[in-house]
């Protein structure tokens, strides 16, 4: 069974469970896309023990004669350990496609530096200057891939249920039959400055001075 046929089976799985995993799947993607940075490691953790759940029982006549535990036993061990590898997963992407964008950033810098004549590279001051931008490129990215990618999650989960819910051939959100799912970077960039004004109202809340109740008996 290869990868392909684990995600065909995992898409099957939700579109027969109809409005069974749509509604949640609908309620779940919300929240990623309101305040998706916050949420996308529970998220994804329970999207993988969702799946692991459901998916490891196909493996578990292969191996019933080789184990201690009973078929949900089974179920439940490789949910929770399938889940645990989704985070650690998740995060790790996280890091590298933050790593990877600061590293773009900075070669087309030292490139457009060339055409100048200016060696970024080369010259102290210039290179410190170079360091420090990386480092903050480095700090800001880390902080924004997690809502871009809540929210482009979220819009996708959000699209899927509705087209569960609707009895919409599922089949149009893979990018190459239709080019419906390509409204999910929209729904990603609405999620991103929905989860910035989320943002500024907690940090408003949290800088106003505590002021005395006044209580009438």
């Amino acid at each position: 069974m290869g990868a392909q046929d684990v995600g065909t089976g995992a898409l099957d799985l939700l579109v027969e469970g109809g409005l069974f995993y749509a509604l949640p799947l609908f309620g779940i993607s919300l929240l990623l896309v309101v305040e998706g940075r916050k949420r996308i490691p529970l998220t994804i953790g329970l999207v993988g023990f969702v799946l692991g759940f459901g998916l490891v029982g196909e493996l578990y006549p292969l191996l019933s004669d080789s184990l201690p535990v009973g078929e949900q036993g089974f179920r439940l061990l490789a949910a929770v350990l399938i889940a645990g590898i989704s985070v650690s997963v998740a995060e790790m992407a996280m890091r590298f496609l933050a790593a990877g964008l600061v590293y773009i950033v900075i070669t087309n810098l030292i490139a457009s530096g060339q055409r100048f004549d200016i060696d970024l590279e080369g010259d102290a001051f210039l290179s410190g200057v170079l360091t420090l931008i990386a480092f903050f490129l480095s700090f800001g990215f880390r902080r924004l891939i997690p809502a871009l990618m809540a929210g482009l999650v979220g819009t996708l989960g959000m699209m899927l249920s509705v087209y569960i819910m609707l009895g919409w051939p599922v089949e149009r959100l893979n990018g190459v039959d239709a080019p419906d799912a390509y409204l999910a970077f929209i729904g990603m960039l609405v999620s991103a400055y929905l989860q910035w004004k989320h943002l500024q109202r907690k940090r408003e809340r949290d800088e106003e001075p505590e002021v005395e109740k006044e209580y009438i008996f």
